[in-house]
């Protein structure tokens, strides 16, 4: 494997496999003549022998993804030959760099801009894989920080990259798990950072500086995005599990009983009601239930939520003048008084991000922040290949040619 970058899918149909510790989705989409798109077929089931995003149970995780994307082809009644993987965790990080080639003093077309932003491929070598190479800004001679240069003319262009890679072992774990015996090949894999915050953020907050953090089942990813563009990606690895299982221990119960719960009534907030109101929890040594105020359940759940916040902001730490505005998103989101609570520790203006309605997408999974991350490859996939969005690098005809020579160019 020499890059993860999104290559463009071969037919209308492709398929998007988010891969996480407590959940695998798969949903299957059918794109249009107009670039509108249909999600013809869903699948989601828990998550086995995967932990923070990467693969622990080779035996168990195969089951668990093969039987996903089943599900999705059962229900579109397609065939799908190509994937893409939707990850968290898998040693996520981002750096920029700075790329320059020589334009021979002539009118800057799309060719040297493809050049110059691909020519991170041939200066990168490490042991982590490339997923994402986004062009921050260019420089064309003495004019800086332009946002679009085709059409200029100039001689030497640059350009501000921000790359984002993750861990080459952990990557062909997956795509062994996802391509033996089944006959799909991957076409790329998409941080979910990136991809929760094309879902979630709009416009205007992708533009001013907003960061994303999507709380996971077994790790938290987050990213920063001004100018339109994703400027960091990261992820630490506590997730929704370590909550869970704070309560199954707190609470002498099973990991099931603790997850349900949370589920219906994981707060981080203790109000007057919670002192006064009890909740039955299934012991794990017997058959009698026991009493507990919700008030305990409040004290069990807070002080995890507040070292993942804390964690994040500390990861904010040296961007935090980019930004503006904070925006949360995940399943553990979904716990009440979380806005309250991610507000006090980041003392910034928070909300909660679900994805926009997506055709195709019904019932408790419409506008479900556990499909952020899922939602927000599609519209990059489309946006991208379909759409041909403004700022966003394709490997299509002459690119395609390009891109596979870079990648030739790579050393494993």
């Amino acid at each position: 494997m020499y890059s993860a970058v999104i290559v463009k899918p071969k037919r209308s149909v492709f398929a998007v496999l988010d891969i996480g510790t407590t959940k695998i989705i798969c949903l299957i989409v059918k794109v249009s003549g107009n670039f509108s798109y249909k999600i013809t077929g869903t699948g989601y089931k828990i998550a086995e022998g995967i932990n923070g995003g990467s693969i622990i149970d080779v035996k168990h995780a195969n089951y668990s993804i093969s039987s996903t994307i089943g599900l999705a082809e059962q229900v579109s009644e397609e065939t799908i030959d190509q994937i893409y993987i939707n990850i968290a965790g898998c040693g996520i990080s981002s750096f920029n760099v700075h790329n320059e080639i020589i334009a021979a003093n002539h009118e800057i077309s799309d060719r040297d801009i493809k050049r110059v932003v691909f020519q991170t491929f041939e200066k990168y070598i490490e042991e982590n894989v490339i997923i994402h190479n986004i062009p921050l800004k260019y420089h064309l001679d003495d004019m800086i920080d332009i946002k679009e240069v085709s059409g200029l003319y100039g001689k030497r262009l640059s350009a501000d990259v921000n790359v984002v890679t993750a861990s080459r072992p952990a990557l062909t774990n997956i795509e062994n798990c996802v391509t033996n015996n089944s006959g799909l090949s991957m076409a790329g894999c998409i941080a979910s950072s990136y991809s929760a915050g094309l879902a979630c953020l709009s416009e205007d907050e992708k533009e001013l500086g907003t960061a994303i953090v999507d709380i996971g089942g077994g790790c938290t990813a987050i990213g920063i995005f001004k100018r339109g563009k994703l400027i960091y990606a990261d992820s630490i690895p506590i997730g929704g599990i370590h909550i869970t299982r704070d309560i199954a221990y707190g609470l002498c119960t099973s990991i099931e009983h603790a997850e349900r719960i949370k589920i219906l009534y994981g707060n981080t907030i203790v109000t007057s009601i919670d002192e006064n109101e009890y909740i039955t929890v299934q012991n794990n040594e017997s058959d009698e239930p026991t009493q507990v105020l919700k008030s305990e359940l409040v004290d069990i759940i807070r002080p995890r939520i507040e070292e993942i916040l804390e964690l994040v902001k500390e990861q904010f730490r040296e961007q935090r003048d980019t930004i503006n505005k904070v925006v949360i998103t995940g399943g553990t989101s979904q716990l009440t008084s979380m806005k309250e609570i991610a507000s006090y520790i980041f003392n910034k203006q928070v909300r909660i991000g679900c994805p926009k309605s997506c055709s195709g997408l019904d019932g408790e999974y419409d506008k479900n922040p556990v499909f952020s991350a899922a939602i927000g490859s599609i519209k990059l996939i489309v946006d991208t290949f379909y759409k041909n969005s403004p700022g966003m690098l394709g490997q299509d005809g002459k690119i395609s040619k390009l891109y596979h020579w870079v990648k030739s160019k790579v050393t494993v």
